[in-house]
């Protein structure tokens, strides 16, 4: 009879598999900005056993002006609401308090009514919003940092501004996470696979912050990197 019991345990933790939601995501400055013209787009993946919101953004190197991607600086929660009144159902995107990496801060939320049962792949289907839209907040402080060996200066810019933020259902990468069984971190997996491919690569892991630009000085020679300034 083990094999019965293996059967039911294997059965059970299929049925316990979340189904998994990728979005594609797009940015517009909006306001004043300082130093604040790096995002570009991006990836939201949506845990919908957990509610968990993680995801992977392309942000462009305001030194170099090439694309690179980092998994760590929007991350959330799912919920959905009911509206009062019209009894309307409501998809809803918080962030989590001060996510980011380094000393970045970066706040939003988004929401987007729920438009009818789609397919998801794995022979699944979800009651989903198709798009859900709202606004992104994100700073970071300016910082400077002395090597003890060399006494090399690295100074890293301050950023702060504002984005409208877009988040648009990914049909083709829902299917194909779900239909092979991925949970969030394959997804993110999946994902950042893909942007290699195409040449977009991991942001440098020696980087004092997500999205900073660094001016470093030493003794017999200063390297000053310029960064764009938007409008006030």
């Amino acid at each position: 009879m083990k094999w019965i019991a293996l059967t039911l345990t294997l059965l059970g933790a299929l049925a316990a598999r979340a189904e998994i939601l990728v979005y594609d995501l797009s940015f517009n400055t909006i306001g004043p900005s300082v130093n604040y013209s790096f995002l570009q787009s991006g990836y939201l993946i949506i845990d919908e056993g957990s509610n968990a919101v993680t995801s992977v953004v392309v942000l462009t190197d305001p030194t170099t002006m090439l694309p690179y991607y980092t998994t760590g600086l929007l991350a959330g929660t799912y919920m959905e609401m009911q509206e009062e009144g019209s009894g309307r159902e409501f998809a809803v995107i918080t962030s989590s308090s001060g996510t980011g990496g380094g000393a970045d801060n970066v706040t939003f939320q988004i929401l987007g009514r729920t438009s009818g049962r789609v397919s998801i792949g794995g022979g699944n289907g979800l009651s989903i919003a198709r798009k859900l839209r709202g606004y992104l907040l994100a700073s970071a402080a300016e910082s400077a940092s002395v090597d003890a060996d060399t006494s090399e200066v690295t100074f890293t810019y301050g950023f702060a501004g504002s984005s409208t933020m877009t988040a648009s259902f990914q049909s083709g990468l829902t299917n194909n996470v779900n239909g092979s069984r991925l949970d969030a971190a394959g997804a993110q997996q999946l994902i950042t696979t893909l942007l290699e491919n195409q040449g977009i690569n991991a942001e440098e892991t020696s980087a004092s912050t997500t999205t900073g630009n660094s001016t470093t000085t030493t003794a017999a020679t200063t390297t000053e990197t310029t960064d764009s300034t938007t409008g006030n």
